[in-house]
């Protein structure tokens, strides 16, 4: 094989290298780092309740301050706000509670209460579903067409980064419905 030709394999495969280990760097570590891919799953598991419940009340407030700063509110509509904001932190305090509850909590050991386990959480789920949606609708109607067309992106994208709300694992809008 000709010389240049090994030199020009040799650099595709350093760069290819180089490329991947920056990419899983820019993620945070891939994961090695005991807080899971992105940030996901592995470091819930891994957090002491208290920990968790700040997290999620963290995550809660920046994705708010940044609909609240995108949606240039006004005044007449800051009492709104302040009301699905409310909801939306209470919703949030709520699911961390219940997710430190479900750590502790024994395991389902049988078919049985795995499905009716699930089935509690379906219809915990649709009750927060509803609040959630009133919350929407008493907030959503205060708003002009163009902060309508900025809060239904907004709402959507809050769920996982450009999924439409579909990120990792089932939730609203919110990203707050998770576990």
């Amino acid at each position: 094989m000709k010389n240049w030709i090994r030199t020009s394999i040799a650099a595709a495969v350093i760069a290819t290298g180089a490329a991947g280990a920056s990419t899983a760097l820019a993620w945070g570590g891939g994961g090695c780092m005991g807080d899971g891919p992105h940030g996901g799953r592995a470091g819930w598991q891994q957090m002491a309740p208290e920990q968790m419940k700040a997290r999620i009340a963290q995550r809660a407030d920046e994705r708010l301050a940044r609909m609240e700063l995108a949606l240039a509110l006004t005044p007449q509509q800051k009492p709104a706000w302040e009301e699905f904001k409310g909801a939306m932190t209470a919703r949030a305090e709520r699911m961390a509670t219940r997710m430190a509850e479900r750590r502790t909590a024994e395991p389902p050991k049988t078919a049985i209460e795995r499905l009716q386990r699930m089935e509690e959480m379906g219809s915990l789920r649709q009750t927060e579903l509803a609040e959630v949606r009133k919350a929407v609708e008493a907030f959503y109607v205060t708003l002009s067409d163009a902060q309508k067309t900025v809060f239904d992106a907004e709402f959507r994208m809050m769920g996982g980064k450009g999924t439409g709300g579909r990120g990792r694992g089932a939730h609203d809008g919110m990203g707050f419905g998770r576990g």
